[in-house]
């Protein structure tokens, strides 16, 4: 097989295999095609088809960023490695393996992932010059990106810096360079330096090279597993392989063996280990003929390395996402999940509706706008919805004349898409906090009404969600602080209350009235992001619906004056900044934002800002048309 893009020193215009796209035909198409057809060969899977798509970072499942015409040749070096890599995590991969030997606690597991995908681009490099050239500018680029994010100047005065690099990825590359024939690119050793000094009196005297054996998948996790605890960053004891088989599938006579003789089996299967036969290939000739039976990468969960390039996905935030959690509540016997009627009389709720309505007007009319084209949108996507220039499918008839005009030309298949927005559910999280007071939130409350009857009426399920405290400065989780004795470091010092305005099964008409609980007087306070984050997602979890999706407005950072006084300094924002790490890189939940005046892209992947309440509508509509547009509802079967 020639190599992955061994062909580089040829013109621009080159294919991923060296053969230039058709005569007038556009030089991206052929481009993509070629990468395709390449990553198909070099991962032995015919089943590989890559998609670019515009708003792609870095790599996304299947998905790669989209890439120009007029494309420069180190922006097709880079498509091409990202290509590379997910191919050679299909090929060397093998996900029992990888499960077996999965770590405890959630940093050694990110490590895990990115030590794994490592292993699998030293391979391809050693076997291609050109799959390592093309690795080495994606890796480049991957971490310029990275460098370009972090020197940009602090959001607010004293914010504390974090270090340039997530210590998951100062390990991967530390393991690159030392077992890697080639040095590691410019911009991802100028990363690594912030680690360099722990690196070298920590990690150095305690990793061996002749222990990391790159062809041997458990050999090589058992390897990182070992300097992961002399590292103390896995807490948990060596896990033997066999531990993760289930003794309730087995038949009564052996799981009482497996019982009485479990010293045995324990001294058995780390002999095994030591061999370095348990968990690999029965012999070298069947490596090939075991990666062509990897398991399907939907049946993995996101966070895991089951997905290539999944531990690429938020490497523009990692500086700032990889935060020991040491967020803990003081009492939570005084927390609240409420419904509006728990707050006021069904009277009371349709008074306040009235007034919601009164201050309609023109905002009524503007988003009444941008929900008709929401609806437009989504109504045509429903009718019938099409891809193109695929290999298979029902024959395109209208690109017939490209093979009469070029006999060369393959022909075109097409196919009807399913709806991409059927079985999906959203949460609209609203921030009930005091400074949404006026008019930001009765735009907020405007915006969550008539967008959610808009999908509702296109079949998508919604439920609208706010979150405040119970009281201002603290309330009888203060008190009960207090009278403890005012212990240090106490954590969350205030009475959460989230409150259900509408549930995703409750019909938009039955639950309007609930909207106008937020004109109440009193009822915005303090917000405690976070946690109302983690309590929306668990919900969500819950669903049955096939995607979920949960779009957090917010007008600012996490703020409660009781808990911010008595805990470490960015005690709720670094929880706020846990609690997005993980729904981001471990849940299929699609997480969005958007701040209103201000800047929550420091802490989503998928933000944005707003400096007008008036654009909520505009925003949140075209969030809506991105997610609904382009990304296809996951697989969790």
């Amino acid at each position: 097989m020639t190599a992955n893009g061994s062909n580089t020193d040829k013109p621009v215009n080159s294919a991923h295999t060296g053969a230039g796209p058709a005569m007038g035909a556009p030089l991206s198409r052929g481009f993509r095609r070629s990468t395709s057809a390449c990553a198909r060969t070099l991962a032995k899977d015919t089943s590989i088809e890559l998609t670019f798509d515009d708003s792609a970072s870095d790599v996304d499942g299947m998905a790669l960023p989209g890439i120009p015409d007029d494309a420069t040749l180190a922006e097709r070096l880079q498509t091409r490695g990202r290509s590379d890599a997910i191919a050679l995590h299909k090929q060397h991969h093998d996900p029992a393996t990888h499960r077996r030997f999965q770590p405890s606690t959630e940093t050694s597991q990110f490590l895990h992932n990115m030590a794994e995908q490592t292993r699998c681009e030293l391979l391809g490099s050693e076997a291609f010059a050109g799959v390592g050239r093309n690795l080495h500018a994606a890796l480049n680029n991957r971490y310029q990106v990275l460098l370009d994010t972090i020197r940009k100047p602090a959001i607010s005065l004293g914010e504390i810096p974090e270090p340039r690099l997530g210590i998951d990825h100062a390990l991967s590359l530390y393991l690159r360079k030392r077992l890697a024939s080639d040095p590691l690119p410019p911009a991802a050793t100028e990363a690594l330096s912030d680690w360099q000094e722990w690196l070298d009196s920590d990690v150095a005297p305690k990793f061996d090279e002749m222990q990391f054996d790159i062809n041997d998948q458990g050999s090589f996790a058992k390897a990182l597993g070992q300097l992961l605890r002399s590292l103390h960053l896995d807490d948990g004891e060596e896990r033997d392989p066999q531990d993760d088989f289930d003794d309730s599938e087995q038949p009564p006579d052996q799981q009482s063996v497996s019982e009485d003789d479990s010293d045995m089996s324990e001294s058995d299967s780390t002999s095994t280990e030591d061999d370095g036969e348990s968990d690999t290939v029965d012999d070298e000739n069947g490596a090939d003929d075991a990666s062509d039976t990897v398991e399907p990468e939907e049946d993995m969960p996101e966070h895991s390395s089951e997905n290539a390039g999944s531990e690429w996905r938020s490497v523009n935030g990692d500086a700032v996402n990889r935060i020991a959690n040491d967020y803990h509540a003081y009492t939570q016997e005084f927390d609240e999940v409420i419904k509006p009627l728990d707050l006021c009389e069904l009277e009371e709720l349709a008074r306040l509706r009235q007034t919601l309505d009164s201050h309609l007007g023109d905002l009524q009319r503007s988003v009444g706008r941008f929900a008709n084209r929401l609806q437009r949108v989504l109504m045509a996507q429903q009718r019938r919805s099409w891809q193109f220039d695929l290999e298979e499918g029902q024959l395109d008839t209208a690109r017939l004349v490209r093979v009469l005009t070029d006999p060369m030309m393959p022909l075109t298949f097409k196919q009807e898409s399913e709806t991409p927005f059927r079985d999906t559910v959203v949460t609209l999280l609203l921030d009930n906090s005091g400074s949404m007071h006026g008019r930001s939130i009765r735009v907020a409350a405007v915006c969550a009404d008539i967008l959610s009857a808009t999908l509702e009426r296109c079949g998508v399920r919604v439920e609208i969600l706010g979150f405040t405290t119970c009281a201002w400065k603290g309330g009888r989780s203060r008190e009960k602080w207090v009278a403890g004795g005012y212990p240090t470091n106490p954590g969350r010092l205030n009475d959460l209350r989230h409150i259900v305005y509408k549930s995703a099964d409750v019909p938009w008409r039955q639950a309007r009235v609930n909207l106008g609980l937020m004109m109440r007087k009193g009822l915005l306070k303090e917000n405690i992001d976070g946690e109302a984050l983690q309590w929306a997602h668990g919900r969500l979890l819950q669903r049955p619906e096939q995607r979920r999706i949960l779009m957090m407005i917010s007008d600012g950072a996490p703020i409660d004056d009781s808990t911010l006084s008595t805990n470490p300094g960015r005690f709720l924002e670094r929880h706020l900044r846990h609690v997005i790490a993980q729904i981001e890189r471990q849940s299929d939940v699609e997480l969005v934002a958007i701040g209103i005046g201000h800047d929550v892209r420091q802490y989503y992947s998928r933000a944005t800002t707003i400096h007008d309440v008036a654009q909520l509508a505009d925003v949140m509509t075209t969030q809506f048309l991105e997610l609904f547009s382009n990304n296809p509802i996951k697989d969790r079967s």
